[in-house]
């Protein structure tokens, strides 16, 4: 069974017996009769075998990891067992005594009662209905160890959990023994000032900044008041700020103004825009000039410069270079890198184009509404050779409101492509979630994957190419003399139609208007298995092992009660960053307990994939920036240290990052001058 099947199974079962225990309870309470008692251990039977299920069943997930059972063998499953047992020794005999009970026939009521018979009713000892209710809240502990807690348990909110079960138990014993208000009110408060107490100290801790200096060694990250801080401003962008060889503030980490090279310019103008799309729809748009944004496309080795300015995006904008490994203070996140650049204000950006390949840009604050609203557009970084293809085109997935443009366009599009010709797609997916594309009429082969070229590809037919949130694929292939057709999951109203003939694009008329056949039962291609090469191993340098498990939870964010997105049973910013000095080679583990896709995205680095579910990758080296960590699954990849910064490892489902799940890779020594919030709102998801 699946990881995510053993998952639910546990969840059930746990459930199973907490149910059961409460209806054992609600047949115990009072005064019964032994078709009551009787009913009672049914349930009490029915609670046992759910807790005996449990045990191969956990036992069978401890295969997948640790991250998936450390709560259920260690708080869970013990404190079940405990509550059963006690339940099974002071319950269930004076059940097994109240079930044997035999009616008294009509007739022989009145002589029974004369001849003081014991009479077929009975309330049983306040041990019994205390000890099936210590039994179920047992259970329901457990569930909420696992639901409301997560990974890890620690020993701070397991105590609280069985504290509130004695107490809840407490309460319930003061009930059936009829002992008095005293005991009653006495558990209750005790009871109450203990979750109140919990419940504080979560909010309280919530409320802590993101960028508080002691944070450096575990948590958040470090800030520097003290550092002049580089703001966006009406002419050029900010000046660098030196640090110590001890101490680096990100405005020193940003590219020289006189960096050698040629020079690529660029003006993007954010602005807020009703756009009426091909379909005739209209949309309310913020975006930098278009919708997708402006195609950057340089060659390897430009010096690119990008003059960003906010006409009037009231949320503030910023520019981040999804997957382009800049220096840390081109990064373009808002509260770390820099701050929001707010209407009227402006911010330069610069880098050298040093790796080739198809990347994407948007904004960093605000995401989880910037992005889908346009705020996005596609960076390409030609080879100082060129590319082998004689046709490059580029497609971005993008949804806005109601409607999903493939390219520019929500409805069909064409392009006519000379038959025998060479064609490069470079697909990119500016969503939030994972989509699969199809390609029909032509087999193809997977030559990049997030701006990496891919060693020894095969050819490919009948595979659909499944990509995460911000994720690239790069596919080339030979125009045939039929139609080819690019189709998504995403929508059946827009698809690209190549047709042989002369170069041209525009709307999708004759055969290219054609819908093309369903694909969505295509089997996927698996990027680890495909391609060529050596096999992944790790990098030569210091090891630093770190962990993300992640999940959803309900928590505090920022002194706000949402059911948020967790990583190690936290949200930002009191996610403890992942520490590095430079060269160190960081082995990422990334188990996923909840039942959502997250595409974690790793700033400033490309990531080494070793294996999946525990089986390494056998295929081509494959080096991603965004990767799709699907329920149940686990991750191994590793990354080289190699760029000085405070990076944010995030999930690129924009939404899960804006409700807690986000983190950073902090080398140790760098610190910002920004934080989250402030005068230009800095939101840093």
């Amino acid at each position: 069974m699946s990881t995510v099947t053993l998952l639910v199974l546990d969840l059930a079962l746990t459930i199973v017996g907490a149910g059961s225990w409460l209806a054992a309870l609600s047949f115990a309470a009072g005064t019964i009769a032994p078709k009551r008692a009787r009913l009672a251990l049914l349930f009490s039977g029915l609670a046992t075998l759910a807790l005996l299920a449990r045990v191969p069943l956990v036992l069978a997930l401890s295969g997948s990891g640790w991250w998936f059972v450390q709560e259920k063998l260690t708080f869970s499953l013990p404190l079940q067992a405990l509550a059963t047992a006690a339940a099974l020794a002071l319950a269930v005999p004076a059940l097994l005594q109240a079930a044997r009970r035999a009616a008294p026939a009509p007739d022989a009521a009145a002589d029974g009662e004369r001849e003081g018979a014991a009479p077929s009713t009975q309330r049983l000892p306040a041990r019994a209905p205390t000890a099936l209710l210590g039994a179920a809240l047992a259970c329901a502990a457990g569930l909420l160890a696992s639901t409301l807690i997560g990974y890890p348990l620690d020993l701070g909110a397991a105590a609280v959990l069985a504290v509130l079960v004695l107490l809840g138990t407490g309460v319930g014993y003061a009930v059936f023994a009829r002992a008095g208000r005293r005991m009653l009110v006495g558990f209750a408060g005790l009871g109450a000032l203990v979750l109140v107490a919990a419940v504080a100290f979560s909010w309280m801790t919530s409320m802590v900044p993101p960028d508080f200096a002691e944070a450096q060694p575990g948590g958040g990250h470090a800030s520097a008041h003290g550092l002049a801080a580089a703001g966006p401003t009406s002419s050029a962008g900010p000046a660098s700020t030196a640090g110590t060889p001890d101490e680096l503030g990100v405005d020193s980490l940003r590219t020289p103004a006189d960096v050698a090279g040629p020079r690529k310019e660029f003006t993007l103008r954010a602005a807020t825009e009703t756009l009426t799309l091909a379909s005739g729809d209209e949309v309310e748009s913020w975006n930098y000039g278009a919708l997708p944004g402006p195609e950057l496309r340089v060659q390897q080795g430009d010096v690119v410069e990008v003059h960003l300015e906010n006409v009037d995006v009231e949320a503030g904008v910023t520019i981040h270079w999804h997957g382009y490994d800049v220096p840390n203070g081109e990064d373009g996140v808002a509260g770390v890198t820099q701050d929001s650049v707010l209407p009227g204000e402006s911010f330069d950006y610069r880098f050298v184009a040093e790796q080739a390949g198809t990347y994407w840009y948007h904004t960093h604050q605000n995401a989880s509404r910037g992005v889908q609203r346009g705020l996005f557009g596609v960076l390409i970084v030609e080879p100082a050779g060129g590319i082998p293809e004689r046709h490059d085109l580029v497609v971005p997935l993008h949804t806005i409101g109601d409607s999903v443009l493939l390219g520019t366009s929500d409805r069909p599009s064409g392009i006519g492509v000379p038959t025998g010709e060479s064609v490069r797609l470079r697909l990119v997916n500016t969503d939030m979630l994972p989509t699969s594309f199809h390609l029909a009429g032509t087999p193809f082969t997977v030559v990049a994957v997030d701006g990496q070229d891919v060693a020894s590809p095969t050819p490919v037919d009948g595979r659909a190419l499944r990509l995460p949130a911000g994720g690239r694929v790069d596919l080339a292939f030979t125009m045939p003399d039929e139609r080819v057709a690019l189709t998504t999951d995403a929508t059946a109203s827009a698809w690209l139609a190549l047709t042989p003939g002369q170069a041209a694009s525009g709307p999708a008329s004759g055969p290219a208007s054609e819908r093309p056949p369903d694909r969505s039962a295509e089997p996927e291609l698996d990027l680890l298995a495909y391609g060529g090469g050596p096999a992944a191993t790790l990098p030569a340098g210091p090891l630093v092992r770190a962990e993300m498990v992640l999940d959803r939870n309900p928590r505090f964010l920022q002194g706000v009660p949402v059911n948020g997105y967790t990583v190690n049973g936290a949200v930002y910013p009191q996610i403890p960053s992942i520490t590095v000095d430079g060269g160190d080679v960081v082995e990422l583990t990334v188990a996923n307990r909840g039942w959502e896709t997250h595409p974690m995205h790793v700033h400033g680095h490309h990531v080494l994939v070793l294996s999946r579910n525990g089986e390494p990758a056998t295929g081509a080296p494959l080096l991603l920036d965004t990767f799709d960590v699907r329920p149940g699954e686990v991750w191994v990849v590793a990354l080289v240290a190699d760029n000085l910064g405070i990076w944010m490892d995030h999930c690129h489902n924009l939404d899960h990052a804006a409700e807690g799940m986000m983190m950073a890779l902090h080398y140790r020594g760098v610190i910002t001058p920004y934080e989250h919030g402030g005068a230009h709102g800095n939101r840093s998801e």
